[in-house]
């Protein structure tokens, strides 16, 4: 009979501890759809634009990049590592990412400018001077950001910011 209580005693402690642990599970991944990363500056699409037509970029170490990271959620993240990658017209030229040791602590219900740079990587150079001969081109940043609510979740957040000339034709963060 006692024996009987011990199992009955465990196995309602696993059962509430799973469920304890799925809410905390699904809540965090709640608080992480309150961020939002946006470009605030388009100065490194006209700074990339006038080196490359200037054929300079292969002298450059980095173009910066501003983005804005609105945190709306009632707890504070992590930042651990961003890998983006640039393109023009398909033609992958560059990457962006946080130093090797970086971590950008965002606060709850606050907002942060990440100041990234734009490392140029272009391979193919003869392809790319003449997508940039060819008149208006299309530029774009996508990769993800990996973001911590807490030592147990990290998670993958996409980002995606698409232009054509000087304008913004879409931008996208978050699943």
């Amino acid at each position: 009979m006692a024996k009987e209580g011990v199992k009955f005693l465990y196995g309602s402690a696993v059962v509430i501890g799973a469920i304890a642990a799925i809410q905390y599970f699904s809540r965090q991944k709640r608080l992480l759809k309150d961020i939002s990363i946006s470009n605030t500056s388009l100065d490194w699409q006209t700074i990339l634009s006038g080196l490359i037509s200037s054929q300079s970029a292969a002298d450059i170490q980095g173009i910066p990049l501003t983005l804005s990271v609105v945190n709306n959620s009632d707890i504070d993240v992590i930042i651990k590592d961003a890998d983006l990658d640039v393109s023009v017209d398909g033609i992958s030229i560059g990457v962006v990412s946080l130093d090797d040791e970086e971590e950008i602590k965002l606060s709850k219900n606050s907002e942060t400018q990440l100041d990234l740079s734009i490392k140029i990587t272009v391979t193919d150079w003869l392809s790319l001077g003449v997508a940039i001969l060819s008149g208006s081109n299309v530029y774009k940043i996508r990769g993800n950001f990996v973001i911590s609510a807490s030592i147990f979740e990290t998670l993958s957040y996409p980002y995606l910011l698409v232009m054509s000339g000087n304008q913004i034709t879409e931008e996208v963060s978050g699943s």
